[in-house]
């Protein structure tokens, strides 16, 4: 994982809370006795409270095996830091009080996403359990660094003093197309940022608004958000699809993308499925993405610029016969990368989300199901169990913008278990990379 370690006024608002400074290797499935697993089992109890809405402390010992008296330390030690609140639960009389309940203090601090796409920007402030307390859309070409800088400036600062208090933001994510660091791949196209070689950008942003600043693959950031607060938050393994200018996916394995050698591991809008077919930018003839996604979708319709999710979502409400017959020829290639996907990765559930409207991706399901044989199918799981739509109505990349340094600060992960003090050098590579969700 990479992330930035600056933070506004030099202090991390968590502090010792989940990182101590002396930590050990110990192997952990669930909650550790050991003393410097502390910020770990904080970690592990906020996510069983995250995932269960609710949850009692006899709820949290039961899953994580660890004594009464340290899940009691842990629940007032998140109480004093109001990320958790309690309440009686509402029960049968009996002797005593009723037992406590926990939850997410929707109020315990809030991040700013930024959803990055050629032609738009949008932005939000989101709470702990990933309500947005504010947007802002803006119609703006991003292809030039410079105007893309000056506009998430304005966007993050207009969303931080509506805020009411400064402190309250954790940091800012921002999501926009990939892949990093792949020479052959990287910006290129006319579905990426083809100017912002070496995001520097991110390191004038943190200067400018004085917040820790995370960034990732748009599909990464919105599997992110799935798994903290969408169509994925029950399950540990899960494929995520993203469909918008290009196309791209993240498999998530216990809440965290796996990256691959060099972080950009299921690039699948880069796989090949027609022979001798549509030029790709990356040099590659027939790769899927010439064939399923917005870019391709505008060629077909004969379009200058990618058309926008509003554009497509109207033509839609307006039972355009020209993209109902691009569904028709684009299912095909989705039945294949379902296919591909399940055999691969073997994964619970593939979730379809991304900027692409929800009610294109319906139509792609409609014309493209029943999905094709594969490790998944059989009588044990319908078509219905096998993929599902995302609940974020096209704003996955922005919750998962988001949600990248709420991520960072709830999920329990085993480097918080293993990583010591950081020396002078660790620094300076992590404050030059900030890419999160990956370990």
């Amino acid at each position: 994982m990479r992330i930035c370690t600056g933070y506004a006024n030099g202090r991390d608002p968590f502090g010792p809370f989940l990182m101590d400074p002396e930590q050990t290797r110990p192997m952990v499935s669930r909650g550790t006795t050991q003393q410097s697993s502390a910020p770990f089992n904080r970690r592990i109890v906020l996510d069983i409270i995250r995932r269960q809405g609710e949850a009692s402390r006899k709820d949290i010992m039961d899953i994580v095996g660890l004594s009464p008296q340290t899940i009691v330390n842990i629940t007032q030690d998140l109480e004093d830091l109001n990320l958790i609140v309690s309440k009686r639960l509402k029960g049968e009389k009996g002797r005593g009080q009723p037992p406590m309940a926990f939850q997410l203090n929707p109020d315990g601090g809030d991040a700013i996403g930024i959803s990055l796409s050629l032609n738009q920007m949008s932005a939000a402030r989101v709470n702990l359990v990933g309500e947005m307390r504010g947007r802002r859309d803006l119609e703006i070409d991003l292809r030039d660094p410079t105007t893309a800088l000056v506009a998430m400036i304005k966007q993050v600062n207009a969303l931080r003093d509506a805020a009411g208090s400064a402190d309250r933001i954790w940091g800012v994510g921002v999501a926009m197309p990939g892949p990093f660091d792949a020479p052959d791949l990287s910006f290129k196209g006319p579905t990426v940022f083809e100017k912002w070689r070496g995001l520097e950008i991110f390191t004038a942003l943190e200067e400018a608004v004085g917040l820790p600043v995370f960034y990732n693959v748009d599909s990464v950031a919105g599997a992110v958000g799935e798994s903290l607060f969408g169509a994925a938050r029950d399950t540990n393994r899960f494929f995520y699809l993203y469909m918008g200018a290009g196309l791209g996916g993240a498999l998530m394995l216990n809440r965290a993308a796996y990256q691959g050698a060099n972080g950009n591991a299921t690039e699948v809008g880069h796989i090949p499925v027609e022979r001798g077919g549509r030029l790709c930018s990356c040099g590659n003839q027939g790769c899927l993405e010439t064939y399923l996604s917005l870019h391709a979708l505008s060629e077909a319709l004969g379009c200058d610029e990618i058309i926008t999710a509003d554009q497509v979502a109207r033509r839609l409400q307006d039972r355009d016969e020209a993209i109902t017959q691009w569904c028709r020829d684009a299912a095909p290639y989705l039945r294949q990368a379902i296919c591909t996907i399940e055999n691969m990765f073997d994964p619970e559930v593939i979730v379809l989300g991304g900027s692409a409207p929800p009610a294109l991706w319906e139509m792609l399901i409609d014309v493209a199901v029943p999905w094709l044989h594969s490790v998944r199918s059989g009588l044990s799981i319908h078509d219905r169990d096998r993929v599902v739509l995302s609940r974020q109505a096209g704003d996955s990349a922005l919750l998962g913008a988001a949600v990248l340094p709420i991520y960072e600060k709830l999920t329990p992960r085993m480097d918080v278990l293993v990583q010591g003090r950081p020396d002078s050098d660790d620094v300076v590579q992590q404050k030059k990379a900030r890419r999160v969700g990956l370990n």
